[in-house]
């Protein structure tokens, strides 16, 4: 090959990175829908036809993006045990390598569903092999010692989905002047250590009554009380497979007959899609306001508090009749009512939480060097499983919200 086609290769191979780092910015902020070949060039500043020269349609350049961020993931893990160390050593080189302040954005892999079954099978394919050599650094480091026995398989889906969810923490992070530094601290403590002040000293929490939304036998008749209820379970039922599948991935007539309603049902009683995707997230920020106020009001420690909120969380994303709406990507291409609605219920519960903490380390149950990162990061190890969730066995799904819990209390080091 001569030098001038391989300075026209590697140009050619910048380019292309540059796109779809950009891309992946795009996809984490505004999501699919809002992710087009024109608005991409438009914000690049080239032609639309230059990016053509790259992607074939918008399907490709998320087909790329997710791919390109599998890669990303798997190299820097490669790296990391190529370097050796224990196994933590291994994980916070991981994620040193993925959110370094030099490190490329990547896309959050959020709809899946959106590909083609044979992009969906590669991608898949790619973060189950990522999955797999988590759950073996995992293993390893229990069996030398290193780290104390979990669900490995849990365990590696959460450190993937808190090194995921830094796209949306930064969100959170600019209204609590956090810095990335900040959260990445955040992410290396909670997987080394936990929160627990005293990480050898038993604990036992009562998890919520998770019966929401259930009617009683004597509000069969109240039409006012059936509505609600009506509302709750079509706005249950969105929300799930919204987790599941991606907003963009999934359509109004699939939500209208999960729910066994017409589409103009849906139309009548919430509004189109993006009202829908707004009830949605009011939705969820009451169910985790709920679940905080439940731990402030919890009698135990402080601890035990935390942990019962983390279960809950955990197993409420897990559940059909719960799933409260994972805020994975696509907050830029919500209406600006609805985005500081969210900021604004996003402020409020983290000052719940900064209060149990507060409270906590005075009583001396809990010790964390910095709360508010903390708490900007904790989402990331249950937001994501719902993404995730046939990978699970039954036997997973019913042991997550405590494995979740004792992850947040104790980290993965050895005790």
């Amino acid at each position: 090959m001569t030098a001038s086609k391989s300075k026209a290769r590697a140009t050619r191979g910048n380019k292309r990175a540059l796109f779809l780092e950009e891309a992946a910015r795009a996809l984490n902020s505004r999501g699919i829908s809002q992710t087009s070949l024109a608005d991409l060039a438009q914000t690049i500043g080239v032609s639309r036809a230059a990016l053509y020269y790259y992607f074939e349609d918008q399907q490709d350049l998320v087909f790329q993006s997710y791919r390109r961020s599998c890669e990303l993931m798997a190299r820097r893990l490669s790296e990391a045990a190529h370097r050796g160390g224990d196994a933590l050593t291994i994980i916070n080189d991981f994620i040193d390598g993925m959110l370094s302040a030099d490190a490329p954005d990547f896309a959050s892999l959020s709809e899946a569903a959106f590909l083609h079954p044979e992009q969906r099978s590669t991608i898949l394919g790619l973060y189950e092999a990522i999955l797999a050599s988590i759950v073996e650094i995992l293993n390893r480091g229990a069996q030398r010692g290193e780290l104390r026995s979990c669900a490995s398989g849990i365990a590696a889906q959460a450190i993937i989905g808190l090194v995921s969810w830094i796209s949306m923490a930064k969100r959170w992070g600019s209204n609590t002047q956090l810095t990335q530094a900040d959260m990445v601290a955040a992410i290396k403590s909670l997987l080394d250590h936990g929160i627990a002040a005293d990480r050898k000293a038993l604990i036992a929490y009562r998890p919520i009554d998770m019966s929401r939304g259930a009617v009683r036998a004597d509000n069969v008749f109240n039409a006012e009380a059936m509505a609600a209820a009506k509302q709750e379970a079509l706005l249950a039922s969105a929300s799930w497979l919204f987790n599941l599948k991606g907003v963009d991935a999934t359509s109004l007539e699939e939500i209208a007959t999960r729910v066994g309603v017409t589409k103009k049902v849906i139309y009548h009683n919430v509004g189109d899609k993006e009202t829908l995707l707004v009830a949605c997230n009011r939705r969820a920020f009451r169910i985790w306001q709920d679940i905080a106020q439940a731990a402030l009001s919890y009698d135990g420690s402080r601890l035990e508090a935390i942990c019962m909120a983390m279960y809950a969380n955990t197993e409420a994303s897990l559940r059909e009749d719960w799933a409260p709406l994972s805020s994975l990507a696509g907050f830029e291409a919500l209406p600006e009512a609805a985005r500081t609605e969210v900021d604004e219920s996003a402020i409020r519960l983290m000052n719940a939480y900064l209060q149990i903490h507060a409270t906590g380390q005075k009583e001396g149950s809990i010790a964390v060097p910095n709360a508010r990162a903390f708490m900007a990061m904790a989402p990331g190890t249950f937001q994501w499983l719902p993404k995730w969730h046939d990978s699970f066995s039954p036997a997973e799904r019913e042991i997550a919200p405590r494995e979740i819990a004792d992850l947040i209390r104790l980290g993965l080091r050895a005790i």
